[in-house]
């Protein structure tokens, strides 16, 4: 990726520290319930408007309400052009529809039937000027700038439909000329049109259509497009005129509002993780062209008109607008380093078919809420994992969690009860990457090494956002600090993880787990509010989902029930109660065995002698006459 840890911490804390003044920067423009161009225009600008509100609405900042939103869109609607260009031109209708689709749904009271009509009418505009595959405006050639524009809109809409194949024929012959014109270092060589031909060819082509030819050109592309970036200010050289405004002169593309494009299309994130020192470059062009028009007002120009002497609007939201999605782009990059320096493969992305039903495959337990019994999946389902979920995307934006929502929890039970796969069904209903962290990783360099090792583990997960954290076998580093056989590092270990773990809650922004075998030698502290919102004991399956289980045994075809009936085993209470007390692990074992059973007493027998060494009828430790089944007991807790 180019870029460490250190260095891309420091990249997203300049970035968000910028975006602070988002708000207060784009006020300083607002006209009326839009946005004029520049300070003292006096006039809603349509595409200066669009793309304020596009910044704003991108990182959860629109704060307009649903009236004044209503009465903003019902202005752009029945615009029909902007900047002397004709009438119901695509750059026009382009911007005003993709600031309808941000707006309508959530953020608007209902619009009136003659703007519903017209919307219907922009849509047919933009269809008619994409149906040959390029887009232009007047005597202009077709534009890789407009093309996106209007393509992106219409998707965003489901209405591209079958003009995608001529968008993609005409995009997949454009993006090789362009290519070469650059390469060639030809006067007519346009770095810009690469980029958004790139992300055209990227957003109409399935993936599944997409072949290792493809990928290449695309590769090719965007490094042709980031050689071309200036090492003096980390900006390009100006792109080819798009159109002609009678009242400033040409048009031309915009670095930041095209890198938002770029980086805002998720198929082209895994590439552009390798361009961010470039991203960084222009980051720190962004800190040195900014005007400082007022106290805790930053804003930027284009330079496009050299007549206008100070900040735009849009040029101002494009900024920032890019710093967002680069934040996002970074997120992943945090994500994916910490995974590199646990020396641990980062995980395919969890496809959405698969994230339907919450632990589809994983079998239930009990646990006892308000002192009643309770299908354990049922409590996770609903009181954790769902409310999880339904902000999934508020995180993914660069939110965090609400107040209230749960985020981590403590799995305490006896060994073999799948508390590691049952953290792994949390990842992957939520779609996040899982990631197990247990005590070698902070024994990499050796005893003396732990506090740092530890100190940096922590540093890196609170910088991370968006993966299931499963905190394994750390009971030695979580004891109670008391207690006369802790170690000193297991003490010191305890003493700093505690307000790590508090500040990872705080944060917000991914779920963590510890599972235990032994939740008596575990600190109290750590199960203050603050540090974990559920303590759930996790128990064998009960005897009902096994017996409904068909798929046991070494070829995973053999059903519990239908053996024991073949078998003619009666099923007593006492059958119930050893088949309860079976993990899934020692159940399948079970399972193994019974299958060369000949009789009902030699089934039973092959039974006895598998729970009497299971874990629930073994002693938890030398030290102890109790066994597990006892003391998991006396350790139950009450939920709520």
């Amino acid at each position: 990726m180019g870029l460490d840890f250190s260095k891309l911490s420091y990249l997203r804390l300049r970035a968000q520290q910028i975006l602070e003044d988002q708000e207060s920067s784009l006020r300083y423009f607002a006209h009326d319930v839009g946005y004029q161009q520049y300070k003292g225009k006096n006039k809603i600008s349509v595409s200066s408007t669009a793309t304020c509100v596009l910044s704003l609405v991108a990182t959860g900042k629109w704060k307009a309400s649903k009236a004044e939103t209503r009465a903003l869109l019902e202005q752009l609607i029945h615009k029909k052009t902007s900047a002397g260009l004709p009438d119901n031109n695509p750059f026009t209708v382009a911007w005003i529809l993709e600031a309808v689709t941000a707006l309508q749904e959530r953020y608007s009271d209902p619009l009136e039937a003659a703007s519903i009509v017209r919307i219907g009418e922009m849509e047919e505009i933009l269809r008619t000027a994409v149906a040959k595959g390029g887009v232009k405006i007047d005597d202009y050639p077709p534009q890789a700038y407009l093309t996106q524009l209007v393509v992106r809109v219409l998707k965003r809409r489901s209405k591209l439909e079958e003009h995608e194949k001529v968008v993609n024929e005409w995009a997949r012959n454009e993006l090789p000329y362009q290519i070469g014109l650059v390469q060639a270092k030809s006067k007519t060589a346009d770095p810009f049109a690469v980029a958004y031909l790139v992300m055209l060819v990227t957003a109409v082509t399935p993936r599944h259509e997409t072949t290792p030819e493809q990928t290449s050109i695309q590769r090719i592309g965007l490094s042709t497009f980031f050689q071309c970036q200036r090492e003096v200010d980390g900006t390009w050289p100006l792109s080819r005129p798009l159109f002609h405004y009678k009242a400033f002169g040409n048009a031309y593309c915009y670095e930041y509002e095209m890198l938002t494009q770029l980086l805002a299309e998720p198929r082209l994130q895994d590439l552009l993780l390798d361009y961010l020192p470039n991203l960084s470059a222009a980051v720190e062009s962004v800190c040195q062209s900014a005007y400082s028009v007022e106290e805790d007002v930053l804003a930027w120009t284009s330079g496009h008109h050299p007549q206008l002497r100070f900040p735009e609007s849009w040029a101002t939201a494009s900024v920032y607008h890019f710093l967002h999605v680069l934040d996002r782009l970074l997120s992943e990059a945090v994500r994916r380093e910490l995974f590199r320096y646990l020396d641990l493969p980062y995980p395919e992305p969890v496809k959405p078919d698969e994230r339907a039903v919450f632990a589809k495959k994983f079998l239930d337990s009990i646990i006892l809420v308000d002192g009643n019994p309770e299908s354990l999946k049922k409590f996770l389902r609903e009181k954790f994992v769902e409310p999880l979920s339904r902000e999934v995307t508020r995180v993914a934006n660069g939110g965090k969690f609400r107040k209230g929502t749960p985020r981590s929890a403590i799995f305490f039970g006896p060994p073999g009860t799948s508390k590691t796969e049952l953290s792994k069904e949390i990842a992957k209903y939520l779609g996040w990457p899982y990631l197990a962290v247990d005590p070698s990783f902070l024994l990499r360099n050796g005893m003396e090494g732990i506090q740092a090792e530890a100190n940096t583990i922590f540093r890196m997960l609170e910088e991370t956002e968006g993966v299931v954290v499963l905190f394994d076998e750390f009971d030695e580093f979580v004891r109670e600090r008391g207690s006369s056989d802790a170690e000193q590092f297991s003490r010191l270990l305890t003493t700093a993880m505690l307000p790590k773990l508090a500040s990872i809650h705080k944060r917000g922004k991914l779920v963590f787990i510890i599972a235990t075998n032994n939740i008596r030698q575990f600190d109290l502290a750590i199960q203050r509010p603050g540090r974990f919102d559920h303590v759930l004991q996790i128990m064998p399956p009960t005897y009902e989902v096994k017996m409904l289980k068909t798929d046991w045994g070494p070829e995973e075809d053999v059903s519990l029930k239908q053996k024991l009936e073949e078998l003619h085993v009666e099923i007593t209470p006492l059958t119930e109660q050893h088949l309860g007390d079976l993990t899934f692990g020692e159940c399948d074992a079970f399972v193994a065995a019974l299958v060369n059973a000949k009789s009902p007493q030699n089934a039973t027998e092959i039974l006895d002698a598998h729970w009497k060494r299971c874990i629930m009828q073994t002693r938890f430790s030398h030290d102890e006459e109790t066994t597990w089944a006892a003391r998991c007991k006396t350790e139950a807790i009450h939920n709520r």
